[in-house]
């Protein structure tokens, strides 16, 4: 029976105490500090470490039996079942709206499409090279035209990301780069509206996009990376900054 329970994953200040201990608990076995097999210390024992109560402990040995994590042995209490959670990844709705964490999740971005776009120049068919700029004009097309026509924006916005994603012939790239992006698209939205307001506009991303296209279409690897970088560091900086002044505009 494994006798350490606390990990080096502090308690989250905002979240529940089930939340908190989950997390903890969940760390334990994906690091391997509680290996598959072993049993798990007692209600008892966990409670009195973690200074919770014992129902505290149950609901987050109920949550991680759900995710596969945990199972229970007849008469024996809770065991290790795997390492490898059954659920995949996940952004919960509340980190997109801390800045704190969106700047973390706009990192994890970074690092998937800035190597989806050499993978594109180098690899790519003729086929999505053409989407990737029919993409770009199309999101030059819909930039204009005030706040109305933000969402048009946001939306080809996305589409010329997806294409870069897409042109990996990655289905993984692919994946995850439709999940941030759905994660991440009223953030954008909201971000975008608050910019016009303050009488922005997008052609800096109009002639960033188009950099990129450029370059995976001449199949320049490490000028696509370059470029995908740079628009990644600016986008990110003015999505952030309008957050910032709607969360000062909101401040009494």
């Amino acid at each position: 029976m494994p006798d350490t329970l606390l990990s080096a994953v502090p308690l989250t200040r905002g979240k529940t105490l089930s939340d908190q201990v989950t997390e903890v608990m969940r760390h334990n076995v994906i690091t391997g500090l509680w290996k598959v097999g072993e049993m798990l210390p007692s209600e008892i024992t966990l409670a009195c470490d973690l200074d919770v109560s014992r129902t505290v402990i149950r609901e987050a040995v109920s949550r991680l039996k759900a995710e596969g994590l945990l199972s229970s042995r007849q008469g024996r209490g809770a065991c290790v079942a795997s390492d490898r959670p059954r659920f995949g990844f996940a952004i919960p709705e509340d980190d997109v709206e801390s800045l704190r964490k969106l700047s973390q999740i706009l990192e994890l971005r970074m690092g998937l499409e800035i190597e989806a776009a050499a993978l594109a120049a180098a690899r790519a068919p003729d086929a999505a090279r053409i989407e990737i700029k029919a993409a770009a004009d199309a999101f030059e097309r819909t930039s204009g035209g005030g706040t109305a026509r933000v969402p048009d924006g946001v939306r080809t916005d996305l589409r010329f990301h997806r294409a870069i994603c897409e042109a990996t012939g990655n289905d993984y790239y692919l994946g995850l780069f439709n999940y941030l992006g759905a994660s991440l698209r009223e953030t954008i939205l909201a971000g975008r509206l608050q910019a016009i307001k303050r009488g922005s506009d997008s052609r800096d991303a109009v002639a960033e996009h188009h950099l990129i296209a450029d370059a995976i279409a001449v199949g320049e690897v490490e000028l696509a990376r370059d470029k995908m970088r740079a628009h990644l560091e600016m986008s990110s900086m003015r999505l952030l900054q309008a957050l910032n002044d709607t969360a000062a505009e909101r401040t009494p």
